[in-house]
């Protein structure tokens, strides 16, 4: 008997994915003959295995029921605890600043904000204002309480400040950007000093005919 008629014979007792791959082998191979056309005509009568049929792969890595799965990007941070810790232990030293103190904390309870920054005068970190800081926004600074610009642009930073909560103080980091992982911050000394522009009162204008 020829091999490849003993291989069909052989194939007429397989069934389901095993008879569907030797017959697409002899197909491969351009093999044509009646008993490889009755190996065709088991895989149209197969318990739920045609032709048509392709096996089924595994799901590959990354790949769910409902398709791909989507990247997610890891929330922020919160420095909720460290700013709480700063206020309450380094920002307000002394009974003179209970006051400012307390509405600094019923601020930053309100707040739904995740991240928050306190601005300084100047390197000697005299508190001036709290802020809200939601990078996810856009990196919008926003006040929320004391004296300060209403809205903090990137051109206006000038020094960037970490607190440490064990030696609780804040320690300057030189950077040029800001990131999540600043506390506090100062802006140029020049927008402090900034003075409003007087128009001429009318008695002093000329009149013009």
């Amino acid at each position: 008997m020829h091999p490849i008629h003993r291989t069909a014979t052989i194939c007429m007792d397989l069934h389901g994915p095993v008879l569907c791959a030797v017959y697409c082998v002899l197909r491969t191979v351009h093999v044509t003959d009646p008993l490889i056309d009755s190996l065709a005509c088991r895989l149209d009568t197969d318990s739920g295995l045609g032709r048509a049929t392709p096996p089924r792969r595994a799901p590959s890595p990354g790949m769910g029921a409902s398709g791909p799965k989507l990247y997610k990007q890891p929330a922020a941070k919160s420095n909720r605890g460290i700013i709480l810790n700063a206020v309450e232990y380094c920002v307000f030293p002394g009974a003179v600043n209970r006051e400012a103190k307390q509405k600094v904390l019923e601020k930053i309870a309100r707040s739904e904000a995740k991240h928050f920054l306190v601005l300084f005068r100047d390197a000697g970190c005299q508190f001036r204002a709290l802020y809200s800081y939601m990078p996810e926004s856009g990196d919008q600074v926003t006040k929320l309480y004391g004296t300060g610009p209403s809205q903090v642009d990137e051109v206006m930073f000038d020094k960037f400040f970490k607190y440490n909560s064990g030696g609780k103080c804040f320690s300057q980091v030189h950077t040029k950007h800001l990131t999540v992982t600043i506390d506090a911050f100062t802006i140029h000394n020049s927008l402090w000093q900034g003075k409003r522009v007087q128009l001429p009162s009318k008695k002093d204008m000329a009149l013009v005919i």
